[in-house]
């Protein structure tokens, strides 16, 4: 990747080489807001067999760089792929004035990122649509398949954030009623209580809860090093309040009983932040929802040992081929 013909700016690391052919751009929301997207194009990365478009969203502090290695496995798949960094985080526009907090007002703002994306990117790239989606990212690709049914023909889902595990029922009614209250009064661009600007670089690898596997934790840390403004801190009240609300809506069972589209929800075994049974009750009431437990595996999926990521690939490709190209002879 030619860092200096992008119209828009690449972190590039020794430990990270990204794929040839990406192209980084910015695009603009509804509202003003500015996104950094990455996109590989089948003519630009060379692809010799074209299956379609995965689009990649990532979860809350990510970035695109984080995704190199996912980006190569799907391009050897031979999908173009495209990526976008969600407002707040990555290389796109920061809410606040302290831009290590993980700040947002409300998840909407997180629907008119997307719609951005999907309107001026997607119509580039060629169908069918296939959405991976990490964690806030599964959240926010909920509500986009409930609400644009037409974009994907499939959605696939690493530890989706459809529930957090807050502790007891006493411990997440006070998460929520003092999420709500600190917001009302004044306090939602406030860190939560015991946060701070430390990112994961500044976390190390024995207390860290995302991955059992130290080389791509050490990639993750290796970016944000290499460009701090990369990197995200704890999250505010006001973003604690929007996820509550959002997760409250999409738990609904008539609300995922609308959603048509198939999806695959992979479980990370070990996950400390997600509610698990959230996830068991998302795939029983989708009318196409699958569930895949990754044994051992904590929260971030996507950068796991090797045996825990095959697991997931497995289980992608066995989904993919079935419920979107069994037509074709796949």
């Amino acid at each position: 990747m030619n860092a200096d013909a992008l119209s828009a700016p690449v972190v590039l690391v020794p430990e990270n080489p990204l794929p040839t052919g990406g192209e980084a751009r910015w695009i603009t929301t509804s509202d003003g807001v500015r996104l950094r997207a990455i996109v590989w194009t089948p003519q630009a990365a060379g692809l010799a067999m074209v299956r379609g478009t995965v689009f990649v969203f990532g979860g809350r502090t990510e970035f695109a760089e984080k995704y190199g290695e996912v980006v190569g496995e799907l391009l050897a798949r031979g999908f173009a792929v495209a990526t976008v960094d969600w407002r707040g985080q990555g290389l796109s526009d920061r809410s606040l004035a302290d831009p290590r907090k993980g700040h947002v007002r409300d998840f909407a703002e997180f629907d008119r990122d997307i719609s951005a994306f999907m309107g001026e990117v997607a119509p580039l790239l060629p169908k069918p649509w296939i959405a991976l989606a990490h964690s806030m990212g599964g959240q926010i690709l909920t509500r986009a398949a409930h609400d644009h049914p037409e974009w994907f023909s499939a959605c696939v889902f690493s530890a989706p954030m459809l529930g957090l595990r807050l502790g007891s029922v006493f411990a997440a009614t006070l998460a929520r009623v003092v999420a709500y209250s600190a917001t009302v009064l004044g306090f939602g661009s406030s860190y939560l209580p015991g946060g701070s600007a430390k990112a994961a670089d500044e976390v190390p690898f024995g207390q860290n809860i995302l991955t059992h596997d130290e080389r791509r934790y050490g990639v993750y840390q290796a970016l944000i090093r290499k460009a701090p403004q990369l990197g995200l801190g704890a999250s505010t009240f006001g973003w604690l309040a929007a996820a509550l609300r959002s997760v409250r809506k999409t738990r609904s069972a008539t609300y995922l009983a609308a959603i048509k589209t198939p999806v695959l929800i992979a479980l990370a075994e070990q996950d400390g932040l997600i509610d698990r049974a959230a996830l068991h009750f998302a795939a029983d009431h989708l009318p196409n929802g699958e569930l895949v437990v990754i044994d051992g595996a904590y929260h971030e999926i996507l950068i796991e040992t090797d045996a825990r990521r095959a697991k997931f690939w497995a289980a992608f490709d066995e989904f993919i081929n079935r419920r979107v190209f069994a037509s074709d002879g796949f």
